[in-house]
């Protein structure tokens, strides 16, 4: 008795299959398992939310305002999540931030020295507080916790003595418009923000750097003996980090056209949870630059929302606490699930 062959349709797994559907569980659980989708779907919870409430939240004009003031802290929390990723932290991005930015100004207005030459200044001597800060850190084998809160102090004292007030008002008519102006209606801002924010990804997960400062944080003994030069690794990241500080500050000083001595306090901890917050692990070897974004967006959200329905500056505190708060407890589910 002969068996018969099986048909075209049941050799090809017709229908929903064992096969098919664990295929497709598997699928599902690996999306609803990335740390940027869950993200996204709680940005897109929060902006639903504050949109039925005020309809005008959803006005292109108050979208223009949000994206030219999350690039600020996007472009920050970009070269922090290279050095948190690489299982390190700096502290003193904010007081670089103001400190940078002043220096530009200050040069340009006391020497006349042109502001596109005043921000190339800016950003190297950004570049050498950010090595000092990663050869203090690397050499000297202190923590980058300790390192980078001394040069918080430092850099800001420096800032008062430069300058007891605001500079404002510095002629230049290019410079404010590549930095600040607008293109095609949309502020310059959020496109220098999304080119950093491109270019870091690709950077991060599509080179030999990228994949040298994961495996520097996941294990930097193994990062070691596999022949990653983990030291210059880590100085390439603290670099990074402080040069797109000081960047974030010239897009800020376009738009305002000023500059206060104390600009950039507290900016590093809002940089900090927008890393945090996008799913990037404080222990070090994996991060996310999209996640990054995402942070950034909704920590921008969340206050323009609070300003929309009425909330106080406290309150907005407190609920960015809270938001902080629950997106770690959701990454680390997450985590411990996979």
């Amino acid at each position: 008795m002969s068996v018969s062959e099986p048909t075209t349709a049941e050799a090809a797994g017709a229908g929903p299959g064992p096969g098919w559907g664990e295929r497709a569980r598997t699928a599902g659980g690996a999306l609803l398992g990335q740390r940027e989708f869950v993200i996204l779907v709680f940005l897109l919870v929060i902006c639903t939310a504050i949109g039925i409430a005020r309809p005008t939240f959803f006005s292109t004009g108050n979208l223009l305002a949000m994206g030219r003031q999350m690039a600020e802290i996007a472009v920050m929390a970009v070269g922090a999540t290279f050095l948190i990723t690489a299982r390190e932290l700096d502290l003193s991005v904010g007081s670089v931030y103001g400190f940078c930015t002043l220096l530009m100004a200050a040069l340009a207005l006391n020497t006349g020295l042109d502001l596109w030459l005043g921000l190339m200044v800016s950003l190297g001597v950004a570049a050498l507080l950010g090595l000092v800060n990663g050869l203090i850190t690397t050499r000297g084998h202190i923590p980058s916790f300790i390192v980078t809160l001394g040069m918080l102090y430092i850099v800001r004292g420096a800032a008062l003595v430069m300058s007891a007030y605001p500079i404002a008002r510095i002629e230049h008519g290019s410079f404010y418009d590549v930095l600040a102006g607008e293109l095609f209606g949309i502020p310059v801002q959020i496109f220098w923000m999304l080119l950093i924010v491109v270019g870091g990804t690709l950077v991060f997960r599509r080179t030999t750097f990228g994949y040298q400062v994961r495996a520097t944080g996941s294990n930097e003994a193994a990062a070691r003996l596999a022949g990653i030069p983990v030291a210059r690794v880590k100085l390439a990241c603290f670099v990074l980090s402080s040069v797109l500080a000081a960047f974030a500050g010239a897009l800020t000083f376009a738009h305002l056209t000023s500059i206060a001595p104390t600009a950039g306090a507290g900016r590093e901890l809002e940089v900090i949870a927008a890393v945090v917050i996008g799913g990037t692990s404080l222990f070090g070897g994996q991060g996310t630059i999209v996640g990054t974004f995402l942070g950034a967006a909704l920590l921008t959200v969340v206050r323009n929302g609070l300003v929309q329905i009425g909330g106080e500056g406290r309150l907005q505190e407190a609920f960015l606490g809270g938001i902080i708060i629950l997106a770690v407890l959701i990454h680390h589910n997450i985590g411990r699930r996979r």
